[in-house]
């Protein structure tokens, strides 16, 4: 049985289920139903053939060893241990991959625990040592300042402009360091002990961190991080959030309910200065309507706030649970287009937008029943219990790792990664190719393509919310407004 990636290029799927705690290529899961499926099959066949020399009126002679039918009594016991044989190797398959994510998880688990050690005792040394110090702080600043005025001067709206101009003005970046596993787990890892550094600098025992920290409770941790930037640059008129006002662009359009993963995330808007960000799809009849809500990723990355509110403002204000404009934009969008309380949605958004629609399913105005994520930054916003949840992850896009990790597992989300770019180089010109919503959609379509059960509930629970009769959509577009008040 062929991986459902033939035909396309990059690595297999990886489905986990609730965390890491069952993790498997897509192709082995594959397996083991196929092989369920052939047991079952085999067993019917057998009793099929039984049940057939049974209605020989010669029967009794079988007594006496003389069965008439000799080669259907054979083909039947072959058939039995055929069943056998099946229902034995799919139990392995199950728990190879059992084991497999077994030893991923605990993998993981020493990687940043062992890191967040690095951090703290990096952080102690920093303390000690007050020259250190300030050369490290002198040179973190000069690096985040010349960081900073290099987007300034460009005017870049997305990181991959960054790079395609600046190769002409002597500025050289690699697709592939970015665009590779081992540099996602890198950034993955620091981003998780920024806080555990912080912490030793203050003085603060490494025991606290690992009771309160991402390996513990998960009350301090990235959130934290973006909560200190946010305030740091907010003092230099820098990620100033402020009020957003949202507006329907055009007339409705007829549109036909998704059928699948690879449906929701070919209508997700795509990161376009000036156009709309967010698509809302309804269905159903006047009196019992249901939604679909695409949100699209981010459009600026400029630290200076500008009348877009998917920018980078707003993914620092999402990281550390702020009210971020583009959270503001979708709640406005969807309460203008009608959606009640009691109404099922279904949310689907990438990037930014993916992480924007964790939080959307959080808030309880809305009675949220599925989210699909693209590329989104890793976050602990709990999804509410009875949501189905897809989280969509390429092991060599950087930005999933913008949020670091964590070690608590508190939902059952279905976790889907691959490698893009594992047996193919980048573009040429492109920065981050594996955060690309096409690379997604791509990806997308093989989850369609998949078998593997989790899969395929999850597809049914979304055409269970948005049936099958036609719908209309209506595109929306948030503006910033350059001098309203910032939200607390």
């Amino acid at each position: 049985m062929s991986s459902v990636s033939a035909g396309l290029e990059g690595g297999d799927l990886l489905v986990s289920v609730g965390g890491t705690t069952i993790v498997a290529t897509d192709a082995i899961l594959a397996q083991s139903q196929f092989l369920d499926a052939l047991h079952a099959d085999a067993t019917d066949w057998a009793r099929r053939a039984y049940r057939i020399r049974n209605l020989d009126p010669m029967r009794p002679a079988n007594w006496l060893g003389q069965d008439p039918w000799p080669d259907l009594v054979q083909a039947a016991g072959r058939l039995h241990q055929l069943a056998v044989l099946c229902s034995e190797v799919a139990s392995y398959l199950r728990a190879t991959a059992r084991n497999y994510g077994y030893a991923e998880r605990l993998a993981q688990e020493l990687a940043l625990l062992n890191a967040a050690s690095i951090a703290h005792d990096l952080g102690r040394f920093l303390r000690a040592g007050l020259f250190a110090l300030s050369g490290t702080s002198i040179g973190v600043t000069v690096t985040g300042i010349l960081a900073l005025d290099l987007i300034r001067r460009h005017g870049t709206t997305h990181p991959a402009s960054a790079v395609q101009n600046g190769s002409a003005r002597g500025l050289e970046i690699s697709p592939r360091l970015l665009t590779n596993a081992a540099t996602v787990s890198l950034v993955r890892i620091a981003a998780s002990s920024i806080d555990d550094a912080a912490a030793g600098f203050g003085g603060t025992p490494r025991s606290v961190g690992i009771t309160f920290g991402d390996e513990g409770l998960g009350l301090i941790g990235v959130s934290q991080t973006a909560l200190g930037v946010l305030a740091a640059a907010r003092g230099h008129g820098l990620l100033q959030e402020g009020a957003v006002n949202t507006a329907a662009v055009g007339a409705p359009t007829r549109a036909n309910p998704p059928t699948g993963t690879g449906d929701l995330a070919a209508r997700i808007p795509k990161s376009v200065p000036g156009q709309p960000q967010v698509r809302i799809e309804r269905y159903g009849t006047p009196e019992s309507p249901s939604w679909a809500v695409y949100i699209g990723g981010t459009v600026d990355w400029d630290v200076v706030a500008t009348t877009e509110p998917w920018d980078l403002t707003a993914n620092v204000a999402a990281l550390a649970g702020e009210n971020a404009g583009s959270f503001s934009a979708v709640i406005d969008a969807m309460k203008a287009a009608g959606i009640a309380p009691a109404d099922p949605v279904v949310l689907a958004g990438h990037s930014q937008g993916g992480l924007v629609a964790t939080q959307v399913a959080a808030y309880a105005w809305f009675n949220v029943q599925a989210v699909a994520t693209f590329g989104a930054p890793e976050s602990k916003v709990p999804v509410p219990p009875g949501v189905a949840t897809l989280t969509v992850e390429h092991t060599d896009d950087v930005v999933t790792a913008m949020g670091g990790d964590s070690l608590i597992d508190s939902d059952d989300r279905l976790l889907v990664r691959r490698e893009a770019f594992a047996v193919r180089e980048p573009p040429p010109g492109t920065v981050l190719p594996a955060h690309d919503l096409n690379t997604y959609q791509e990806t997308a379509r093989m989850i369609d393509a998949s078998p593997e059960e989790n899969l395929t509930d999850f597809r049914d629970a979304v055409t269970g919310v948005l049936g099958s009769e036609p719908g209309e959509a209506v595109l929306w577009r948030g503006i910033r407004l350059p001098e309203g008040p910032t939200p607390q």
